[in-house]
């Protein structure tokens, strides 16, 4: 690369790493969370839970308290299924996804800008959504269907 690896615009530096929840209880359901989203002209978009975390703190930590905001919910149990880089052609951004099971019910805390639908419906369903094309959150779609996987054994 003439640009000494760099690209040709350089790269964008993210300050923080960004987090995807896949919450799952018992039954095999999965909650969504639905939001407008601005950069495609307010398209909605269902998601799992996902948010940021800074850099400096456990990302872990970040997923607790993105699931505990967002849903409600506190989960006994996390396992890290996806690593990814985001953009690696123009940005360092990079995402962790965890499965989070064991979940018990508490109350939500949204941040006052967020204003978010959740849902909770058969992973089935959610798994559908993904593959044709309901759900484009690429977050989303990498982590259920690595779950998807994982529950063939691959």
């Amino acid at each position: 690369n003439p640009n000494g690896g760099k690209g040709i615009y350089g790269k964008v530096h993210f300050k923080n790493l960004a987090i995807g929840i896949l919450a799952i209880n018992e039954q095999d359901e999965i909650y969504l969370v639905g939001q407008e989203r601005y950069p495609f002209d307010g398209e909605y978009s269902w998601e799992i839970i996902e948010g940021g975390g800074p850099l400096e703190d456990d990302p872990i930590e970040s997923a607790k308290r993105e699931l505990k905001e967002e849903t409600g919910l506190e989960a006994s149990y996390w396992t890290l299924i996806q690593e990814m880089h985001l953009s690696n052609s123009v940005s360092d951004e990079r995402s962790l996804c965890y499965l989070a099971t064991g979940l018990v019910q508490k109350e939500a805390e949204p941040e006052d800008s967020e204003k978010l639908s959740i849902k909770k419906l058969p992973f089935q369903e959610a798994l559908n959504m993904a593959l044709d094309g309901r759900i484009k959150d690429s977050i989303s779609v990498a982590a259920i269907l690595r779950y998807a996987l994982m529950k063939q054994g691959v």
